[in-house]
């Protein structure tokens, strides 16, 4: 209809627009306002954040410097405790058993198996609940003492300063921000450098060719002014930084608190008459497997179902003319099949209890002696496999129960190790955050060598 208006119309006449060129003025107007405060906003955030990252990145590597340092004096003081206290270290079957599938003189396995049973007896002996007890008592006391170190490592001189970079501009900053609030500097040197260029005001805007133009060198103008503010802003803070940094030379590092030495629980786990008799057993099939191999050599001492010397290859299939067909050709490369591992556990030869931990000890000593009942008939034996998997079994269960004859509880000993580390990152992290780089890798170093003293 002739009477009906447009929608564009309507709001024209509720908003008071004349015409249809003033009000795609008015939204050119807003459109460029609001580009310059997203433009204004984005800068501001892009210096803060760059000041931000700096600031991380040196807090986290002087605070990884210390909690790797600490966790150090932690391995070295338990070391030096339980030498101390006669506390016998791990057995580390594991590695033992990786390193007996790659030797290939059967006289050094059977060398190096007898050294193994050996040191089991030590440990035995030597490991008690309060012996361990006392070695982590002292282990506390020493950690204590070495981080005391730290406190030895002081911050280097700084980068020498910029004279550019003082500016006054920064001096006079100090009376409105916070001088201890670099964001609040960095955002107060920001405002004063965009009130200084004074904003540039699109009211004049026409809508023609002539206003546009003149709306876009106005925007550009002013998104100048924002890029120049926050460059300024910028080196504002790289002055307050490279300031900040002198007020820290010579600074050491005081922890906030550091925890008492901890007392960690210990308590025996398995009964030391079934212990020292699932050993004397182990030792007896021991005299059993060494006959084995002394006849059978290293392609019997690891067990049914054992890689030890099968060699891998590869296969395809070729055509025989003298059959007729195709046939599966094998080219091997002499290697052995087991893949050449730091760690491997020793295998399930024998079928144990689906319970966790398989076999209880006292069914394992009943297991074993059971086992060494049978007679081994040297070359002649029918199935002399069943005598290894025999004696592998028992030093598994014997590795196993040994280990775990005296429970610690780490708990109480990790806590503390937490407070300790917890008592140095509060403080490094704070004082990281005032250096520069150069101050922040010397401290790094100065603490690794610490570490590497241990």
């Amino acid at each position: 209809m002739a009477d009906e208006r447009s929608v564009g119309e309507l709001l024209d006449e509720l908003f008071g627009f004349e015409s249809v060129a003033k009000r795609q003025a008015t939204l050119e107007q807003y459109d460029r306002g609001e580009l310059v405060r997203k433009a204004r906003s984005r800068e501001l955030l892009g210096v803060l954040r760059d000041v931000e990252a700096a600031e991380h990145a040196a807090r986290e590597s002087a605070v990884r410097a210390v909690d790797t340092y600490v966790r150090r004096v932690e391995g070295a003081a338990l070391a030096r405790a339980r030498k101390q206290a006669g506390v016998v270290g791990s057995l580390q079957m594991e590695r033992r058993y990786a390193a007996f599938l790659r030797m290939e003189d059967k006289a050094e396995l059977l060398t190096r198996l007898e050294q193994t049973l050996a040191f089991i007896e030590v440990k035995l002996r030597a490991n008690t609940a309060d012996r361990v007890r006392a070695a982590y008592d002292a282990a506390g006391a020493l950690v204590l003492q070495d981080v005391a170190r730290l406190g030895d490592v002081r911050v280097v001189d700084a980068v020498p300063l910029d004279a550019d970079l003082l500016c006054t501009q920064l001096e006079q900053l100090r009376c409105a921000a916070d001088a201890t609030d670099l964001a609040g500097m960095i955002t107060a040197t920001f405002e004063s450098e965009l009130s200084a260029t004074g904003p540039q005001h699109a009211d004049g805007f026409t809508g023609d060719l002539a206003g546009d133009v003149a709306g876009d060198v106005a925007l550009e103008r002013e998104l100048t002014n924002v890029r120049g503010a926050a460059q300024r802003a910028r080196l504002a803070a790289q002055a307050y930084r490279a300031e900040r940094a002198v007020r820290v030379v010579g600074s050491t590092v005081e922890p906030v608190s550091l925890p008492e030495p901890v007392c960690v629980a210990c308590e025996t786990t398995c009964d030391a008459g079934e212990l020292s008799e699932l050993l004397v057993q182990v030792k007896k099939s021991f005299e059993t497997y060494r006959r084995v191999v002394a006849y059978g050599g290293l392609f019997c001492a690891f067990g049914s179902g054992s890689p030890h010397g099968i060699c891998r290859g590869s296969s395809y299939l070729d055509y025989d003319s003298r059959l007729d067909e195709d046939v599966l050709v094998g080219e091997y490369d002499g290697a052995t099949r087991h893949d050449v591992r730091r760690e491997v556990a020793i295998p399930e030869l024998v079928d144990e209890a689906s319970a966790d931990g398989g076999d209880s000890l006292e069914v394992a000593v009943a297991r074993i002696r059971k086992f060494n009942g049978r007679r081994y008939d040297g070359v002649l034996d029918e199935d002399s496999a069943r005598h290894v998997n025999a004696f592998w079994y028992g030093l598994k269960k014997l590795s196993q129960y040994c280990e775990a004859a005296v429970r610690v509880d780490e708990r109480a000993w990790d806590c503390f190790i937490d407070k300790v580390q917890f008592a140095y990152d509060e403080p490094v992290g704070r004082l990281a955050t005032q250096m520069d780089d150069k101050q922040v890798a010397a401290f790094v170093a100065a603490v690794e060598v610490l570490g590497a003293d241990e």
